[in-house]
């Protein structure tokens, strides 16, 4: 018996489909009807059905998928921005990745090497679907390699002056004279720092924070019905686990409805840009608070514990009264930047 007969040609229908072509056997007249098909398969383009489930509609309101460009000679290209942070996930282990992309979508995809100066991908191709298809294995790719990377960025209500920050190194000072056990200086956030956090961010090249300036200064349109300057009421302590006597975070409550809406209305847009950290993603509403005390500083100073006992201060300090300020600006901030003496790195701002 043949081997075709357990091992048949292939024909490709679709990007995802493939049906083999059944071959006749040699008893049964097969030199003639596989001579036959053979001649239809040289003088006959062999039938390729269209492939009814990508999602082209939703790329028309794309616009990077309006910059593809055609050829003299039919060909599509398109160039976009990829940070060169994704290229080792892009490629995959010695080009699998990059390989696996191009053969199901038909296209080819060429990624600069380290030393080009060019951070744009570019994917050719015979048609425009097959640059599209591309383009969203791409997209889907890259924002799942975001999801594993730690944030850079944040946005941030800035709370370092005038009676709030006065109000806040009272405490800290009355907190220290009492000296509770495992209580030091460490725990506390710098004073020219404190703040609150509207959002966490991965931007790993210049381009991206660009483009998360011009998202945050699009949000501008999200004031419209709200009473700016954002009045801020700081009063309360509270801490972020249930279990007081280890705490690793103690926060000051936050009140202040209209900041509120436009946070959540600021994080709602963000998670349509694939800028957004993990923690961003998902999350339906910004949880306002102000760091008092985190455990992750004193981590940093090299000292041992993973929590503190707040049980004492919640006591003593539980209804602690800031006082109230203002809000006349929202930050795009670099993590990890501040210092004893100076506010986080700033990026750039939404001032109102």
């Amino acid at each position: 018996m043949s081997r075709e007969v357990l091992s048949p040609p292939v024909q490709k229908m679709s990007q995802n489909r493939r049906y083999r072509v059944n071959v006749v056997h040699d008893d049964f007249g097969g030199d003639k009807w596989n001579g036959q098909n053979q001649r239809n398969k040289l003088e006959y383009k062999a039938y390729e059905e269209p492939d009814l489930y990508g999602d082209d509609d939703d790329d028309e309101d794309d616009a990077v998928v309006k910059c593809i460009k055609e050829s003299a000679n039919g060909d599509f290209s398109l160039s976009i921005h990829v940070s060169k942070s994704f290229y080792g996930g892009l490629i995959g282990m010695k080009g699998s990745t990059k390989r696996r992309i191009e053969e199901e979508t038909r296209t080819e995809i060429f990624v600069p090497r380290p030393n080009d100066r060019s951070n744009e991908v570019t994917i050719k191709a015979k048609q425009r679907s097959q640059v599209c298809a591309a383009l969203r294995q791409i997209h889907h790719l890259v924002a799942s390699l975001r999801k594993k990377m730690k944030p850079t960025h944040f946005l941030a209500v800035a709370l370092n002056s005038g009676e709030v920050k006065e109000r806040f190194m009272e405490l800290k000072k009355c907190i220290l004279e009492a000296e509770l056990p495992g209580i030091d200086k460490e725990l506390f956030t710098p004073e020219c720092c404190i703040h609150l956090t509207l959002g966490v961010y991965v931007l790993l090249d210049d381009i991206e924070r660009q483009e998360a300036l011009k998202n945050l200064e699009s949000c501008r349109r999200l004031l419209d019905g709200l009473k700016i300057p954002f009045q801020i009421k700081v009063k309360g302590l509270e801490i972020m686990n249930d279990d007081p006597s280890s705490t690793r975070i103690l926060y000051a409550r936050i009140e202040s409805p209209d900041l509120q809406k436009f946070a959540d209305q600021c994080l709602a847009h963000f998670q349509t840009t694939a800028l957004c950290a993990t923690d961003n993603i998902e999350r339906e509403s910004i949880k306002l608070h102000m760091t008092v005390m985190n455990n992750r500083y004193r981590n940093k100073a090299n000292k041992s514990g993973n929590s503190f006992d707040a049980r004492e201060i919640l006591k003593r300090f539980g209804d602690f009264d800031f006082g109230v300020a203002q809000c006349q600006a929202v930050h795009l901030c670099v993590l990890n930047s501040r210092s004893e003496d100076e506010f986080y790195k700033i990026s750039g701002s939404l001032e109102f």
